[in-house]
């Protein structure tokens, strides 16, 4: 599996496509805003087949550009059920006013915890990792050792907890029996910042005393 990686928008959020080199199969992993262009020039550039988009979690800047890139690509939007009230109506759960408009939307499908994906000749598994929002996810390729935290876990941080539906005692939770039990080569791909490895964070992030 290769992985292309862009950071986009006023809070510079990273956004992945995830995809098989030989076929082409690929899944589109957050949203974030003014990522549009550069996900369709490198689709076109690779030649690759969307088959979904995948949402960490419905923060703004993680979900702003959804509803676009499904229109282009005609793929479904999967997130967790427990996240959707902030698609379905954005402009609510934003912390300062936008200079931009954001697209209610819905989602095609909904994540669960411990499921696991088929997308063409990609395999993923679905980690529900509640904390930073109620339903964070991190999406864990086996076959590849690749996990992409979104906002749960980052580079020595994790997630902030002081925002709606946030919460530390949760976080650690999910950090330590969803995270923490993985292979320490996994390589991980944060929402926000450079990528890591669980063993690198297990052992360095100054965060995840409380959590071990």
């Amino acid at each position: 599996m290769k992985i292309y990686k862009t950071e986009s928008g006023p809070v510079q959020t990273m956004g992945y496509i995830a995809y098989h080199e030989t076929s082409g199969d690929a899944v589109i992993i957050d949203t974030p805003p003014e990522c549009t262009e550069k996900y369709i020039a490198k689709v076109n550039e690779l030649n690759l087949h969307i088959r979904s988009i995948f949402l960490t979690h419905s923060h703004w800047d993680h979900s702003a550009e959804a509803p676009q890139l499904r229109d282009k690509y005609n793929v479904p939007i999967y997130i967790h059920k427990a996240d959707e009230y902030r698609v379905e109506e954005p402009s609510k759960h934003t912390i300062w006013p936008l200079p931009f408009k954001l697209e209610p939307f819905t989602a095609d499908k909904y994540f669960e915890d411990g499921q696991i994906l088929q997308l063409g000749t990609l395999q993923c598994k679905i980690l529900h990792t509640p904390g930073h929002t109620e339903g964070g996810v991190c999406i864990y390729f086996p076959d590849d050792n690749s996990l992409f935290t979104g906002d749960t876990l980052f580079n020595m941080s994790v997630g902030r907890v002081d925002l709606p539906g946030g919460d530390l005692n949760t976080l650690f939770n999910s950090i330590r029996t969803k995270i923490l039990v993985l292979d320490d080569n996994t390589d991980i791909y944060p929402g926000h910042g450079e990528q890591s490895t669980v063993g690198f964070e297990r052992q360095y992030n100054p965060f995840l005393r409380s959590a071990q």
